[in-house]
């Protein structure tokens, strides 16, 4: 209301209205004007001395509404606290006064009170009318809103020196800049960027001028485009000064690669899982703002896993190619996804591609990278072979790959590519002293192999502890398959490692690739090359070397070339173990050993290859049943899918004893209704029950039963339950089956062919044959998981126990025979205790420290072999160029490494380290009903299908007996200085046969309960 009464209405400028398209400019700007319900009497403006009489400095704000008289106003705090307003030195306290305040007579009449002079009380006046005295004193000054707010704020003229201010101009603009005021600074600029006043036409040359960063805001007139300008500018001077701040080389984001910055080098710690985490940390303590403005562009809205933002690798990566972008020296990150490239056997074009666009460093750049690891590798495996208080092993093995050329001419044929490839592994955990040169020799000269007796080799065995793990590995089946059951899977695993005698030590192993050779391992000239430049990395020289046993893993024919190497080199006139290999301790590994066994177990077990194969107890009756074929190579069969159909097999068999010892016909849903009514049985319940049924069918015993043992009364009889009478059906002579003919070549072609000799009709079995054979299959399958289990856990001792196969005398490797005779007698006569245990300690390693994951030694040398062969096929090259070589093989590790890490680093770790199996169960049920039918485990009387003799075991041992294990005794002494003529004593036989073997202390030992 004005003097004269009228009211006056204003059009608020923070309505829908006015707010619509509040950051565009392309509407017409339109002023608040008011409107009166009657017209003004009194349109003078008033005077200078009103204006100035009017203004109270102490007062405080006027609020949004009129005061109610009707009842006191209650403020907790006052406001005046934070007034812009006070006048100096003036200090008002948050408490009121203790004073109580006059009364106030109350107007009830509707008439504004008529004041004359200065005692009389005013009604207060509105926003409105107190900006109309400001705005026109700033008129009468000579100034604009404009000019008045730039001199309010303006702290130095135009020759930079400080300009005076009042204590009262001072205090009301420090304390409203410091945002100790009711309304602060930003309420004022959120109040211009919505303020209708300040929108841009569409036609106004200043329309592009919103967020520009190229006209300075300075320059800018209207707000909008000011503030925005104003924004953009100062957040691109922010972001840059955090890129120059975290390139810095004290930040981390630098590797070296050449002789600058020693300090900053390149080592193998810096490309790995811990990588990522390294960048990432970096940008979070330098780069804040830029992180943020990353992630305003990669997410809509916050997307949060576990407290971790999802795109956080993405934004990581972003930035870390825009500072590598700003210089090149940023080059962490980069340069690891450029070794990965590389590693993954990337295009050249596209590494190229990736260098032009700022993602990784130029290919040249890899290979110095590269360069540099490999250089750093190599010194550190010398280092540790040189160092004669460090103790490591030495594997070997032949490498290929078939060199095919499309367009062959004379000079250019395809050729198979040959070539030598090395690892050394540190053994912290073993004792140098057990590799003492001079207690081995002193063994060997004992000649304690030469009076070796077939029944020797059999006191090595634990029998006890055979019983004890049979029983285990068969409750462990039923445990597998019976979802009821699974929680005493962990008892049986805590049994099995509890009983372990030798396991090995915890912790990660560390490998060293060596730089691969183009020799050739089948001829002994360039073996012995091959093997002088692998001795030569690890710091051997024929100048310089540590005279002590070095052992050397590898499969079967590097172990036989090893020792005609040998043999050939003993002979010399100087006493150098060097020169004579002497130093070098061969030993067989294990995965190919296993493997030949595999092999074995298909040949013996399979049944007629050509025909209806008619015996439930063959292999190949049961592959045939699931739809699985024959193996194209019985010579050859492949490793992974013929252990998965080996165990396969096995577990329906053992399923369906276990189904015949609970007399029922669905053992899947015998144990779900015991489930249901809470009647499960617990492990001392079913141990027993297992080694009855273990000893049943699982041991040679129960084959002499099933065969000899027509009676009732046996303990075996009562444990196998008796089936239908077999009907007598001709049977099949295995010496026409096809697995056991010869293939024709052209020499034999063209020769007379001769009538086969025919087997005479085999007698017919009193017992059942039949199932003597399903008894020998279960045998060498529980032999094959045992040992596959025991080398998962770093049971030393178990695959001890199975790494001794006379199945490979009753068979046709009759190499592996001589490989595994050879091991044992070295091993158990001309090894001293230590020496023993440290061999058997180098057969298995964890390269990932993790339970359950040990692997063989010669299979983790197949694993960098593969990644090895990829690269040469993939270059067409030689295993002996000098790319090959000093730059691929030697970073095998860490480029089978780096594919892990970066997995890890952007979140795709593999959420469990057990491999996860496909569901077998339509197999296993179809398994089991054809085992019921054909009551394979049910003890028939006279069944016979074919006269095919399962048991290598003791056809091994009748072999050895009739002269193999002496041909190998004579062989083997023959060409030492130690030979058959001058055996061992019975006392030095004693002696050795009785030493008390004292386990070291970084062998952890348990005893059997």
């Amino acid at each position: 209301m004005d003097r004269s009464g009228a009211v006056l209405i204003w059009e608020d400028p923070d309505t829908p209205a006015t707010r619509n398209q509040l950051f565009s400019g392309h509407s017409t700007p339109t002023l608040a004007t008011p409107h009166s319900h009657q017209p003004l009497r009194h349109s003078l403006p008033l005077s200078t001395s009103h204006f100035y009489a009017q203004i109270q400095f102490d007062s405080p704000q006027t609020p949004l509404r009129p005061f109610d008289y009707s009842a006191p106003q209650k403020r907790p705090f006052p406001s005046s606290l934070h007034d812009e307003n006070l006048p100096p030195g003036s200090s008002p306290s948050p408490f009121p006064s203790a004073e109580r305040p006059s009364k106030r007579h109350r107007n009830t009449s509707n008439t504004p009170v008529s004041v004359s002079g200065s005692s009389k009380r005013q009604s207060p006046r509105t926003n409105t009318q107190k900006l109309e005295v400001v705005l026109q004193s700033i008129q009468k000054q000579g100034w604009t809103l404009g000019g008045f707010l730039y001199n309010l704020f303006r702290a130095k003229d135009d020759q930079g020196n400080e300009i005076h201010r009042t204590q009262t101009h001072s205090q009301m603009v420090s304390i409203f800049l410091a945002g100790r005021a009711n309304e602060t600074v930003a309420d004022i600029i959120s109040e211009w960027m919505i303020h209708p006043d300040g929108r841009i036409p569409s036609s106004s040359p200043n329309d592009d001028l919103m967020f520009s960063t190229t006209v300075p805001y300075t320059e800018i007139r209207p707000v909008r485009a000011a503030l925005t300008s104003f924004a953009v500018q100062t957040i691109r001077k922010k972001v840059f000064v955090e890129a120059e701040e975290a390139v810095k080389l004290k930040n981390g984001l630098h590797v070296s690669i050449g002789k600058t910055h020693p300090e900053l080098r390149l080592s193998r710690d810096d490309i790995g899982e811990a990588t990522m985490a390294r960048v990432e940390a970096v940008i979070e303590a330098h780069q804040q703002v830029t992180q943020h403005l990353f992630e305003a562009i990669a997410m809509r809205k916050p997307r949060k896993r576990a407290g971790i933002l999802l795109p956080r690798e993405v934004i990581t990566h972003a930035i870390a190619t825009l500072n590598f972008c700003r210089t090149d020296k940023a080059n962490l990150l980069p340069l690891m996804r450029g070794i990965l490239y590389f590693g993954s056997s990337a295009p050249v074009e596209l590494i190229n591609y990736n260098c032009r666009i700022g993602n990784m460093p130029a290919p040249a750049t890899i290979r110095r990278a590269l360069i540099t690891l490999s250089s750093d590798e190599s010194k550190a495996t010398e280092a540790h072979g040189a160092d004669p208080d460090a103790a490591g092993f030495l594997f070997v093995d032949n490498t290929q790959n078939y060199h095919l050329v499309r367009e062959a001419c004379m000079g250019r044929e395809s050729v198979m590519n040959s070539g030598m490839s090395g690892l050394y592994l540190e053994a912290p955990d073993v004792d140098v002293a057990v590799f003492n040169l001079e207690e081995k020799r002193a063994l060997i000269a004992k000649n304690l192999r030469s009076e070796m007796t077939v029944d020797d080799l059999l006191g090595y065995l634990d029998q006890e502890d055979a019983d004890l793990t049979g029983t285990l590995l068969f409750l462990d089946v039923l445990v597998r398959c019976i979802t009821a059951l699974k929680p005493l899977a962990g008892e049986i695993e805590m049994r099995l490692t509890a009983t372990a005698k030798l396991t090995l030590p915890e912790g990660r192993a560390v490998v060293h690739p060596l730089a691969c050779s183009g020799k050739k391992q089948t001829i002994p000239t360039e073996l012995k090359d091959g093997m002088l430049d692998f001795l030569a990395q690890i710091g051997q020289t024929p100048e310089k070397y540590l005279r002590r046993k070095i052992p050397v893993g590898g499969d079967g024919l590097t172990y036989a070339m090893l020792q005609q190497l040998q043999t050939y080199l003993q002979f010399r006139t100087d006493d150098d173990p060097f020169k004579s290999f002497e130093i070098l301790e061969p030993q067989l590994q294990l995965w190919h050993t296993k493997w030949t066994d595999v092999i074995r177990i298909f040949q013996t077990h399979w049944g007629r290859t050509t025909g209806k194969n008619t015996n439930p107890a063959s292999l190949g009756f049961s592959a045939a049943k699931i739809g699985r074929a024959a193996p194209s190579n019985m010579k050859k069969v492949e490793f992974y899918p013929g252990t998965q159909l080996l165990y396969l097999v096995l577990d329906a068999k053992i399923l369906d004893i276990w189904r015949l010892s609970f007399k029922t016909d669905d053992i899947f849903a015998y144990f779900e209704g015991l489930a249901k009514s809470k009647k499960l049985p617990d492990i001392e319940t079913l141990l027993p029950i297992a080694r009855k049924l273990y000893r049943a069918y699982g041991t040679a015993r129960g084959r002499d039963h099933a065969i000899y043992d027509t009676g009732h009364t046996s303990e075996w009889a009562q444990t196998v339950p008796s089936g239908s009478r077999w009907v007598a059906q001709e049977i099949e002579n295995s010496s026409l089956d096809a697995t056991k003919r010869k293939k024709k070549t052209a020499t034999s072609a063209a020769k007379k062919p001769r009538k086969p000799k025919e087997k005479p009709p085999p007698k017919p079995c009193l017992g059942d044959f039949v199932l003597a054979q399903n008894i020998d299959f279960i045998r060498d399958g529980l032999n094959s998981r045992k040992l596959t289990t025991a080398i998962a856990r770093g049971d030393i001792s178990r695959l001890y126990e199975c790494y001794m196969l006379f199945t490979f005398g009753g068979s046709t490797h009759t190499n592996y025979l001589n490989y595994v005779l050879e091991t044992i007698m070295n091993l158990e006569l001309e090894c001293s205790p230590g020496l023993k245990l440290a061999l058997l300690r180098g057969l298995i390693w964890n390269l990932s420290g993790l339970p359950n994951h040990c692997e063989e030694g010669d299979y983790i040398v197949e694993f960098f072999n593969r990644l090895l062969e990829d690269v040469v096929q993939h270059k067409s090259a030689q295993f002996d160029d000098i790319f090959i070589r000093d730059i691929v093989s030697r970073n095998l590790r860490h480029i089978a490494q780096l594919k892990v890490a970066w997995r890890t680093g952007v979140g795709m770790e593999k959420k469990s380290r057990k491999h996860t199996d496909p569901s077998l169960r339509p197999e296993m049920l179809t398994l089991l009903k054809v085992y019921s039918d054909t009551e394979l485990h049910s003890r028939r009387l006279t069944r016979q299908i074919d006269d095919r003799d399962t048991d290598d075991f003791n056809r091994g041992i009748r072999k050895l007996r009739d002269g193999a294990l002496q041909t190998h005794i004579k062989k083997t002494t023959h060409n030492r200085q130690t030979t058959l003529s001058k055996p061992a004593s019975e006392t030095q036989r004693n002696r050795m046969k009785n030493v008390n073997i004292r386990t070291p202390s970084w062998i952890q030992t348990r005893r059997l309960k």
